[in-house]
């Protein structure tokens, strides 16, 4: 466990209060903003050998809080603060929330202020409402919730006013229902942590947690590098616990007890792509924690000597590295470096052509004060037959301080867009660990004769399905992502076994096991052509061709006929002297829908026969592949098919991306949450969508998850008719029970069989 070291200290910044990282003054790098138990409101510039002094203001009361965003909507940045009355200043009149500029005189000039009560226990700015405009959240010393608008005008209202039961002591927000809009999370003197839904100027609670002691902390983040959003907690008795955004709620994940804890921030420290946890403690320390298999890890510790008043985690020194800054009790202001021992960076060339070669460059910065030898990795792409990668293969060996790059060359095949996948790089360092890092994601499109090529976070590059070019708004920017999807049971616990476990004995053979992990991952691609494809067409085409089957009338609420007659067959032996694992078609399917309706869960629980709601992935696998057995009325023995299922990320962000992975699909089904009716009423948008991106219409089965749960708010009878007549087929499941959810893979494998029977017999009479 290593000590990352202080990078420097701010003398004349004592007792600092409250921290914040943001560009200020627009110049395109970020500034330090510090506020203290003064007053004071200062700005630095660290982004040079010297710190250099910009400005400050005394803003009259001490500083508790401090959020650099752009709380007026202009697309500049602001300085929103937070802070008690001052001498001589009356509660309730007097602006305990302040809202500051950068002035092009070199001065910090208030924009405007809001009067709430005595003091102010902490701010935070962010869209809540879904208008896609920030609002300011206000806690107050007078147990309320607040949430201010501010215009372009510099005119501040109170949108809702919300009366809690005791005071919040610190205010956050994660997106816990998983639609894309952040709910509210205040942590309370009350021992509660409460989670609130904004709807229609009114503040809806949806949900308490009951802990030991009062609420000090929170902050919300991607640990586990799979997409959803952990909510950090720190209670007064000085732990720390986890909480994981699973089915439209929050579960206890992981907790350390008793460890001292005062404050904590979630933020990415070491370029792998997944947030670490960084944590103030009484007894002087900032700890670092990862998560791993549900288990906080400590994986590096700084004595600071003195107690800490505040902390954050932003990139302070310009140069691309988030460092962790903290405010002592009569001390200076200290800046610790992050967790970087390598950084990876992917880049591409702008101008390029289908057919011809586009230059790109991969550079490997060591950061670090030790060598790292054997770096390993490998590039991988999708869809793999629409572009050559030359080399493939990456290795490195870095001095202290020094960095490599090898030239990559990318050919195009067609036009159209590929998806450079995360590129992992690994090695094990001096302990025999097994370390590794990644690239984000880079989309490539080829189109009218160009290449456009960015990250895919935040890419404002159309993403089309191939190969049918459907047309997508460019200005719709990428989210970010890291992978889709997930692996089965035994491929995620060999990575936990891989990436996770200390290695004695032989290095080599544990990153050479790592490598291929990753081609079970990213390399096992699955082109158009290939996702049907029969392993005998002899013996198939000796089978009878199955006709339309006439199905007794079913008369059933909860699912359509058809399901209920291949429900209820008995089921066939194999033919004899056929392998165990042998399969005639291997299909692609995806499993799509809202975010948090449960696609996840379904198709883990089909894979692996488990309900886990802890679900998590580790270095963010694709897709889970399993063979099942169909007993068609026309033939003596059962069929093997193997599916390919995806899961495809739901929230709003991810939909650029998620169109290119619906290349190749076999048959769709499209989930909603029976409990919430808004995943019901979207499914139609899905459905364009699938159409737009197979670009045809293939089988569909609309399926009603958790039937296990209470307050149903979608009546079966209407989601039935719903189905039925868009064509598909219905039926219901429950994750949890286990209910229906093999049959449906099981009735849509053989659905998709039927329509690839029909597509083999007209390509043999157009012959």
């Amino acid at each position: 466990m290593g000590s990352p070291k202080v990078l420097f200290e701010i003398e004349d910044d004592k007792s600092t209060s409250a921290i914040a990282v943001g560009d200020v003054t627009g110049n395109g790098v970020s500034e330090l903003c510090t506020g203290g138990r003064d007053g004071v409101l200062r700005l630095y510039d660290a982004n040079r050998s010297e710190i250099a002094f910009l400005a400050q203001h005394d803003v009259g009361g001490s500083i508790l809080s401090i959020k650099l965003a752009d709380a007026n909507n202009d697309g500049q940045i602001e300085l929103v603060v937070g802070r008690a009355v001052g001498s001589g200043e009356t509660p309730g009149e007097a602006g305990t929330v302040q809202i500051y500029r950068y002035a092009p005189s070199g001065q910090l000039e208030m924009l405007g202020e809001f009067a709430v009560d005595r003091f102010v226990t902490s701010v935070y700015v962010t869209d809540v409402t879904g208008d896609e405009k920030n609002e300011i959240l206000v806690g107050g010393s007078d147990s309320t919730l607040r949430i201010l608008q501010m215009d372009s005008d510099n005119n501040i209202t109170q949108f809702v006013k919300h009366q809690l039961d005791d005071l919040p002591i610190t205010i956050g927000t994660c997106d816990v229902i998983g639609d894309e809009i952040e709910e509210i999370v205040t942590g309370n003197r009350d021992r509660t942590l409460r989670i609130f839904k904004v709807r229609d100027h009114s503040v809806e609670q949806i949900e308490v947690i009951e802990l030991p002691s009062p609420v000090i902390s929170v902050a919300a983040g991607d640990i586990l590098g799979d997409r959803k959003m952990e909510l950090g907690v720190v209670t007064h008795d000085g732990s720390i616990r986890v909480f994981r955004n699973e089915e439209s709620k929050l579960d206890l994940f992981s907790k350390l007890e008793n460890v001292n804890a005062l404050s904590l921030r979630i933020e990415e420290l070491n370029a792998d792509h997944m947030d670490e946890i960084v944590v103030a403690t009484s007894d002087f320390k900032i700890n670092f924690y990862s998560l791993q298999m549900a288990d906080l890890n400590q994986i590096a510790s700084v004595d600071i000597g003195k107690k800490i008043l505040s902390i954050n985690v932003g990139d302070a020194g310009g140069d691309g590295r988030k460092e962790v800054q903290v405010g002592v009790s009569d001390g200076p202001l200290k800046v610790i470096e992050g967790l970087y021992k390598i950084i990876p960076a992917f880049e591409i060339s702008s101008e390029a052509k289908a057919g011809t070669d586009l230059r790109g460059k991969i550079t490997v910065y060591n950061v670090s004060d030790e060598p790292v030898t054997g770096v390993s990795g490998k590039i991988y792409w999708f869809p793999k037959d629409h572009m050559d990668v030359d080399p493939q293969q990456l290795r490195f060996d870095l001095a202290p301080g020094e960095s490599k790059a090898i030239d990559v060359q990318l050919t195009p095949r067609i036009e159209g867009t590929v998806i450079i996948r995360p590129i992992v790089l690994m090695w094990t360092d001096a302990a025999g660990q097994v370390k590794q890092v990644t690239t984000p994601e880079t989309a490539i499109l080829v189109e009218g004769g160009a290449a456009v090529a960015a990250p895919a976070a935040d890419a404002p590059v159309p993403v089309e399905p191939s190969p049918i070019e459907i047309p997508i708004d460019e200005t719709t920017p990428f989210g970010s992502i890291v992978g889709t999807g997930f692996s089965d049971e035994a491929t995620r616990d060999k990575a936990a076994e891989i990436l996770q476990t200390t290695v004695t004995d032989d290095a080599a053979e544990s990153l050479k096991a790592a490598e291929d992990l990753l081609d079970q991952l990213f390399g096992a691609e699955m082109t158009t052509e290939s996702m049907a494809e029969i392993d005998d067409i002899a013996a198939l085409m000796a089978e009878p061709t199955p006709e339309e089957t006439t199905v007794a009338a079913v008369v059933s609420d909860t699912e359509s006929q058809l399901i209920a007659e291949i429900r209820g067959r008995r089921p066939k032996a194999p033919r004899p002297g056929t392998a165990p694992d042998a399969y005639q078609f291997l299909f692609k399917t995806m499993v799509i829908g809202e975010g948090a309706v449960g696609k996840t869960t379904l198709v883990n629980r089909y894979v692996t026969g488990i309900f886990e709601r802890d679900y998590k992935t580790t270095i963010g696998s694709q897709f889970a592949v399993k063979l099942t057995h169909i007993s068609p009325p026309d033939s003596e023995y059962s069929t093997g098919i193997k599916l390919q299922a995806w899961d495809v990320a739901g929230q709003a962000r991810f939909k650029a991306v998620r169109k290119m992975y619906y290349s190749g699909a076999a048959g769709i089904i499209i989930v909603f949450d029976v409990t919430r009716r808004r995943s019901f009423t979207e499914l139609v948008k899905w459905v364009e969508e699938a159409d737009e991106s197979v670009g045809s219409r293939v089988p569909m089965i609309c399926v009603g998850n958790k039937t296990d749960l209470p307050d149903r708010a979608v009546p079966s009878d209407e989601a039935k008719r719903w189905a039925e007549d868009k064509g598909f087929l219905y039926m219901e499941s429950s994750a949890k029970t286990g209910e229906g959810v093999g049959d449906m893979f099981t009735v849509l494998a053989e659905v998709m069989w039927i329509e690839a029977r029909k597509s083999q017999e007209e390509k043999k009479r157009s012959i």
